[in-house]
């Protein structure tokens, strides 16, 4: 590892950290992280003071943070603050305590700064173009109106989950405490005009209490895919969450598979801004996004020093480069496999009906197809499906980041059908079968490139009489090349009904 960045985010419920390693190829990603429930805007009340308990759990979150940074050796540390010290009327002197024992020099950022970073998780890692992204933390939620990927408005509202519970905890009534909590966050929502621009619009939701709606659907679904980025849920599904969040007794609420012991007690209020402005501007789903604050400003950070845009053009094609450099794949191979597979699949497009993302699908899987090396040759295309499947590929459906793990999956002869079984919710068997007529132009295109010299320079496709001939061009021998593509040549007719002719 070249270069690592640790980022503390210090919330009102929650303080995380995120160490990201950088490689020499530049490919980065998270390698540690840490979480603690620190519950710091506990007891501020009216008179915004934080106070000597919750202080002293965030202190000692931080001194155990600190051994983790100490133990990976981490020298770039970026430590920072958000609702509640942005808030509390004893602001310096926390973080003179905190400066003083742990050594830690936080930067408070605005409720507006909050947002933006955000934002930037969000936009880096999401193809969304227009949508309204919401952050509920335990002291303030941030509104941001994305259009066509960029920043349009912004706000960060003083009211969160842990924050909302205490302010309406003296109503007894759980029915009564819920349309204080409802009548309370709509004032607010009512100064922005601009919330009605967004009807129609899908929201994009971060924060832990957004992640256990997710989770809280995902088990209710058999969803058999843990990561929750892009995880997605239409109205009816929210609706039904809503209700059953609502409905159960406080005391109960923990026994709700997706619901932890130290969320339950503020899952019910916390939920109440999401539920607010879901229903206001009619939205019809939700998509969960697994990066926020610290991803946002790790972009902010580092991505000018690899002439990076901070925001970047386009989320799938980063993603990818990212995967190249973190894997170490080989490049100059994969960007000849990924050319002579699309080759292939514009000379068959006007006698195949393919969908509208089968290219985008084909063309990732045939750039990735070797990833799984970077654990083990035997059997990398099993290690292969299981990286993309459970790593950060972004700027992909969750159906579309499957179709590409099981193509990468199957790019071998042996291929993984027999294992697509737990995913049949996800890609049926007919979808699974269909998605053959990609598999068997990877597995040629991977063969036409064998000695992964680019012996074959480019293919000469002619489609006549019912049949495919296929003719290599090079500058130098092609035998090997030949020879392992006609290895395919029977998968190829079955799929096709052609037969194919390799010259």
């Amino acid at each position: 590892m070249k270069r690592s960045i640790a980022i503390i985010d210090l919330g009102s419920n929650s303080i995380r950290m995120n160490i990201i390693g950088i490689n020499e190829r530049g490919g980065y990603s998270i390698f540690d992280q840490a979480s603690e429930m620190v519950r710091l805007s506990e007891g501020m009340g009216e008179s915004l003071i934080l106070q000597d308990l919750p202080i002293r759990r965030t202190i000692n979150a931080l001194l155990y943070f600190k051994k983790l940074i100490e133990v990976n050796k981490t020298q770039e540390v970026y430590a920072l603050a958000t609702a509640a010290v942005r808030m509390a009327a004893n602001q310096n002197e926390f973080l003179a305590q905190v400066k003083a024992e742990t050594g830690f020099d936080f930067t408070v950022l605005s409720g507006n700064q909050e947002a933006y970073y955000d934002y930037l998780g969000v936009v880096n890692s999401m193809s969304m173009d227009d949508a309204l992204i919401l952050d509920i933390g335990g002291g303030s939620t941030e509104l941001i109106w994305m259009k066509k990927r960029k920043l349009k408005e912004a706000i960060s509202l003083p009211f969160g989950s842990v924050t909302l519970t205490e302010r309406f905890s003296n109503i007894k009534n759980k029915k009564k405490r819920i349309e204080a909590a409802h009548k309370y966050i709509d004032k607010y929502l009512d100064q922005l005009p601009w919330l009605k621009a967004l009807k129609g619009k899908t929201v994009i939701g971060l924060g832990g209490v957004i992640r256990t709606l997710g989770k809280i659907d995902r088990d209710l679904n058999g969803y058999p895919i843990e990561n929750m980025h892009n995880y997605r849920m239409h109205e009816g599904e929210v609706d039904t969450i809503f209700n059953m969040i609502l409905s159960t007794d406080t005391k109960e609420l923990d026994k709700i598979s997706g619901i932890s012991k130290k969320r339950a007690d503020i899952i019910t209020l916390g939920i109440m801004p999401f539920k607010c402005i879901f229903e206001r501007i009619n939205a019809p789903e939700i998509r969960i996004s697994g990066n926020g604050l610290r991803d946002g400003y790790f972009y902010e950070k580092y991505f000018p020093s690899i002439n990076q845009p901070i925001i970047v053009n386009d989320v799938l094609l980063q993603s990818k480069q990212n995967m190249i450099r973190r894997f170490d794949i080989n490049e100059k191979h994969a960007k000849h496999v990924q050319f002579l597979a699309l080759k292939l699949y514009e000379s068959l497009s006007p006698y195949t009906q393919y969908n509208q993302t089968d290219k985008k699908i084909l063309s990732t899987a045939a750039l990735l197809h070797d990833i799984g090396i970077h654990i083990e040759y035997y059997d990398h295309h099993i290690h292969g499906f299981y990286l993309i499947l459970n790593g950060r590929l972004e700027g992909l459906t969750n159906t579309e980041r499957l179709s590409v793990a099981y193509l990468v999956g199957s790019h071998r002869e042996a291929g993984i059908k027999s294992r697509m079984t737990d995913f049949e919710n996800i890609l049926s068997r007919a979808e699974i079968t269909r998605l053959g007529k990609l598999v068997v132009l990877l597995n040629i295109a991977e063969q036409l490139d064998r000695a992964e010299n680019c012996a074959v320079k480019d293919l000469d496709i002619t489609i006549k009489e019912g049949k495919v001939f296929l003719k290599l061009i090079g500058d130098d021998s092609t035998e090997l090349e030949v020879a392992s593509s006609r290895r395919f040549a029977e998968r190829f007719e079955k799929q096709y009904q052609m037969p194919l002719i390799i010259l």
